[in-house]
């Protein structure tokens, strides 16, 4: 129990809201152990009142189960082939190569994006959530009118004749500008498997002790992938004849020095970060899981980017790990859906304040918003592998600056997620730039 004299305030502070646990999955809430308070009235004996009721039917932990569950329903099984469904019609069009069918991409990409946004926004009013929730297909019908909708508009406004051109231009390089942008989307969004992975490995270890796991780790990480991403590379070079020839002993000399170029960088950083706290084991085995499953994905946008530096780029490596990248967006945005509402039900009963931004997006309307995001990246994808000469032009340095992006913010969110454990475990306190720079230097 805390004592608390009665000229305190009792209120906790706000500060105490934020996330102080690195995204986990747990739910934090008000106080562990016991809920009672103590309070002393003028020298009299202590008065226990029941400061916060904890609901212990509300779960603790937001499942995979739970997650899944929204993906599998089948409320939203509905809207989810309508997005593989788009998505096949985007391969079939890029396939074509022609002027049509970059205008076509162009069109139902922002439609549907538009559609579903706008049905997102929709799905919060009753009578709408209920017909967009529906088990049959009619559940798609809204979405596909709306979408319908905005996609006639901007065919019909690009083949305009006063500014057909001018809007096809600026919707084409938006697309452009979604491609990159999503670059560092997809090194935000893929740490989530990840770092749920490593939470669940970090509670089995002790905040006692002193082990240089974390070290060892994040320094052998990069290395051990380097080396598989070798045996990857000389895999494809015995069953492609074009890039045999480019697979040289400068090919695999720039592959290596690339790994280890990046992943000193990382490493030297992670120790001025980390500093004396690197030995605890619940620090060590969060950043040395962390580490090994992240790096894995640093290593294919790195092979990409070296590969597309010899050779054209190949949009089908993209295409395959944007599939991956859209359902691993679902699950990530759905996941953070879920865990809010969970923290918030744990804290309505509480004097902590969340505000009102966490009702944006809800395990209602998280497949709208989703599908929508999705669909414009899609969209983005297949206009790139459309247009052997776009009007942006320059595919190949699209995708090496695509990948670079993505290379540098990977570096930028391994240091992120690290930081926050350290500081949702209070053993720092310093800002996240400080926090990597040595003392002589403050």
């Amino acid at each position: 129990m805390k004592k608390i004299n009665e000229d305190e305030k009792s209120k906790v502070p706000d500060d105490e809201v934020s996330d102080k646990s690195t995204d986990t999955v747990e739910i934090i809430e008000a106080d562990s152990g016991d809920s009672d308070i103590g309070i002393d009235s003028d020298g009299e004996d202590s008065k226990i009142v029941d400061f916060v009721q904890v609901d212990e039917s509300i779960p603790k932990f937001v499942s995979q189960i739970d997650i899944l569950r929204i993906l599998s329903s089948k409320e939203t099984f509905s809207h989810i082939l309508v997005l593989l469904g788009v998505l096949v019609v985007f391969a079939f069009l890029s396939f074509t190569k022609s002027d049509i069918s970059e205008k076509l991409i162009i069109s139902l990409g922002y439609g549907f994006s538009f559609g579903y946004f706008l049905t997102a926004n929709l799905s919060r009013f009753k009578s709408l959530n209920e017909m967009l929730r529906k088990v049959d297909s009619s559940s798609v019908f809204l979405p596909a009118i709306i979408s319908g909708i905005f996609s006639t508009l901007i065919w019909f406004g690009i083949h305009k004749e006063s500014y057909g051109a001018d809007l096809h231009f600026f919707l084409s390089f938006g697309l452009l500008v979604i491609f990159v942008i999503w670059q560092f989307a997809q090194a935000w969004w893929m740490r989530i498997p990840f770092k749920e992975f490593s939470l669940r490995k970090m509670d089995k270890y002790q905040d006692e002790g002193e082990t240089k796991l974390g070290i060892i780790s994040n320094l052998a990480s990069p290395i051990v992938w380097a080396l598989f991403g070798f045996l990857i590379f000389n895999f494809i070079s015995n069953k492609v004849t074009k890039f045999s020839q480019n697979f040289d002993d400068l090919f695999i000399f720039s592959w290596f020095l690339m790994m280890l170029i990046f992943g000193g960088i990382t490493f030297f950083l992670l120790k001025q970060m980390h500093r004396e706290f690197w030995y605890n084991p619940k620090v060590a085995s969060f950043s040395a899981y962390f580490s090994i499953g992240y790096w894995g994905f640093l290593s294919y946008h790195a092979g990409v980017l070296l590969y597309s530096m010899h050779n054209d780029p190949s949009f089908t490596y993209d295409l395959v790990f944007m599939i991956i990248t859209i359902f691993l967006v679902i699950y990530s945005l759905s996941f953070q859906a879920l865990r809010t509402e969970a923290r918030r039900a744990h804290l309505k009963s509480t004097n902590h304040y969340m505000g009102k931004a966490g009702n944006f997006i809800t395990k209602e309307n998280v497949i709208f918003y989703a599908i929508s995001f999705t669909l414009a990246y899609g969209a983005s994808n297949f206009f790139l592998a459309n247009s052997d000469t776009s009007a942006i032009g320059g595919i190949r340095s699209v995708s090496q600056i695509s990948h670079m992006i993505v290379l540098v913010s990977g570096i930028l969110v391994i240091l992120i997620v690290n930081y926050n454990l350290l500081t949702g475990r209070g053993l720092i306190q310093e800002g996240f730039v400080e926090s990597m720079r040595n003392p002589k230097d403050n």
